[in-house]
């Protein structure tokens, strides 16, 4: 049996053991069959209401204000996630990024996780994946223009986020500029946006990118260096 295979069997009897919820969709690198022995358990639970007892050990939680909330802890041992959001919640969120209104990575994510989603329980992810089976048109177009917009700074900007002792400055900018890359390139391709993690993995399959993008961009970021990520932008517009 495969790490993945372990987790998504866990993730049944997390599922099994949240009776109010009506659809539970296991998604991360457990439901794309690619986790190891640093993965976990991430869970999307589309329930109305957080019942009194949730199945976790050592409970943690956050909720950026109703109808949203996090809990994180441990299941058999293993660390689980439950996304909880009510079924209009993620009707809406899977209506605007189809209709090609989303498009800041922190929401437009969640069409990748939908569409790589096993479901647990209910059946709502059949009409959701389908939503989102068609990259919109006009969406591509936004995003690269949006991302694009970040390689615009000046050279007196850029010197001024490398001043001696503002290394964390920095470091944001870098994030931000290898972030936007990767939005144009996905954008490019008509690929849902991912999350960042096993990178090389997640370019692999497409076809317009520049070369040796995933070890470039990794080298750039590691080294803090704004100008290989700015060269990678180039390339990924030309």
């Amino acid at each position: 049996m495969t790490r993945s295979d372990e987790l998504r069997a866990a993730a049944q009897r997390v599922a099994d053991a949240l009776p109010t919820a009506t659809d539970i969709l296991l998604t991360g690198s457990t439901s794309r069959g690619v986790a190891d022995e640093l993965s976990d358990i991430e869970l999307l639970v589309v329930a109305e209401a957080v019942p009194d007892n949730l199945p976790l050990e050592a409970l943690d939680t956050w909720s950026p204000g109703p109808p949203i909330h996090w809990f994180g802890g441990t299941f058999e041992g293993e660390f689980v996630e439950l996304i909880w959001w009510p079924r209009r919640y993620v009707d809406e969120r899977v209506r605007a990024i189809a209709a090609g209104e989303i498009i800041d990575h922190a929401r437009l994510r969640t069409a990748e996780a939908i569409v790589n989603a096993i479901q647990l329980r209910g059946d709502g992810h059949a009409r959701w994946a389908a939503q989102l089976a068609v990259y919109p048109e006009g969406l591509a177009e936004k995003i690269v223009a949006d991302a694009s917009a970040t390689f615009r700074d000046t050279d007196a900007q850029v010197r001024a986020v490398q001043r001696p002792g503002d290394a964390l400055v920095l470091a944001q900018k870098v994030a931000e500029y290898a972030e936007d890359v990767l939005r144009i390139v996905f954008a490019r391709n008509g690929a849902w946006e991912p999350g960042w993690k096993r990178l090389p993995q997640r370019l692999e399959p497409l076809a317009t990118k520049p070369r040796g993008l995933a070890q470039r961009l990794d080298a750039a970021v590691r080294a803090l260096d704004l100008a290989a990520l700015a060269t990678l932008a180039e390339e990924a517009l030309a």
